[in-house]
């Protein structure tokens, strides 16, 4: 990723070697091959002439604009991030993932997959600088201004640079969330301008299976069915939590129970398809979690106490679906699957699951009267 190997790199491409590449460039052979070994460094008013001289860019040079990346590391990484996330102390939990992340992204400055993860990690830390006053000293809210523009600038690399679209937009998904919960709405708003939208439904997935089938046949065209429909599980789940949460916080109990159990309705119905259950398992969590949340708040343990039961008794059969599934080929579980998917099913054993009931119930604890959410636990 150095500077020396890119130019090495770039001239073995053209076909040229270092006595030509000085003479382009009226340098020496000996200073083109100690930029190479990194025992110096061009000029700055050399920069352009040498991308040129390269048929390439000066960001590509410096290696911003280039889509590889190790992605089974940043997956990796991500994954040791929310694990540190999702502990009981949940405020303490974001800061420490971030800051995990914050060595992460020092070690491995173009890895666009940390990078991301790094602002999205400050995204989710930014909703308790709001409701919990994380960060509510004056010395405090600096640090706090500090992770923010360090997560900007980060973003910025990423949109500019990755040529990864999917990234990008997670990065302007993740800066609108930062800025709303900043009250930095003028902002929010230019970031939610660069994300996609499904209001005119011309959206790709309505016909990419037409395009499937007829470059590649029927199993083309079973894949990409399965891939839209995932992607469209994902997308309406989404809204579902967003919604609970907005109602649990916000509205009133009867539209907190309305909208729940409707969610919940539709998401077992999408699990009756079993290629649809790691795209709905979190998202069913976390509608049920506001549910629960919101009979707790109204004084109603036992009402919590019976969805409990019910999402505990959910969670152990997707244990028991993954630790099934799992057993198979992973290519096979790729194919059926998806990356995400699959990913989803292969973290998802009998640990993972207790660490995230736990996690559950700390946060219902934190949200409630002591009294009772006493009363619920003894009801569980």
């Amino acid at each position: 990723m150095s500077l020396g190997n890119n130019i090495k790199q770039f001239r073995k491409e053209l076909g040229i070697t270092q006595e030509e590449l000085a003479a382009r460039l009226f340098v020496t052979s000996q200073a083109v091959s100690k930029w190479e070994s990194g025992a110096g460094l061009p000029d700055t008013a050399q920069i352009v002439p040498l991308a040129k001289a390269l048929n390439s860019t000066p960001d590509a040079l410096f290696g911003f604009n280039s889509t590889e990346y190790d992605s089974e590391y940043a997956n990796k990484v991500c994954f040791e991030a929310n694990q540190i996330r999702d502990q009981k102390d949940v405020s303490k939990g974001s800061v420490e993932a971030v800051d995990f992340l914050e060595t992460k992204c020092q070690e491995n400055l173009f890895n666009y997959g940390i990078l991301t993860r790094y602002v999205q990690a400050v995204a989710h830390m930014s909703r308790f600088v709001d409701c919990a006053g994380l960060f509510a000293g004056e010395e405090d809210n600096a640090k706090w201004t500090s992770y923010v523009k360090t997560a900007e600038f980060r973003a910025q690399q990423v949109i500019r640079y990755s040529g990864d679209k999917e990234l990008a937009e997670k990065c302007h998904y993740a800066l609108c969330w930062i800025y709303w919960h900043d009250k930095d709405y003028d902002k929010g708003r230019e970031h939610l301008g660069a994300l996609p939208s499904i209001s005119s439904n011309m959206l790709r997935e309505t016909i990419s299976s037409y395009y499937a089938y007829v470059e590649d046949g029927m199993d083309a065209l079973r894949d990409s069915v399965r891939e839209n429909y995932q992607n469209f599980v994902r997308a309406i789940n989404k809204q579902f939590v967003y919604s609970a949460e907005q109602f649990m916080w916000e509205g009133t109990l009867e539209e907190v129970e309305a909208n729940c159990h409707w969610a919940l309705s539709v998401m077992d119905k999408f699990m009756e398809n079993e290629k649809m259950r790691p795209y709905c398992q979190g998202f069913y969590r976390d509608t049920a979690k506001y549910l629960i949340a919101a009979y707790l708040r109204n004084n109603m343990p036992e009402k919590a106490a019976a969805e409990w039961k019910s999402l505990v008794k959910k969670i152990d059969e997707y244990v028991a679906f993954c630790d099934k599934i799992n057993a198979q080929d992973k290519a096979q579980l790729l194919k059926d699957f998806g990356e995400k998917g699959t990913e989803n099913m292969i973290h998802y054993n009998r640990e993972f699951a207790d660490s995230k009931i736990a996690f559950i119930l700390s946060q219902l604890k934190s949200w409630c009267d002591g009294e009772v959410f006493a009363n619920f636990e003894k009801t569980i």
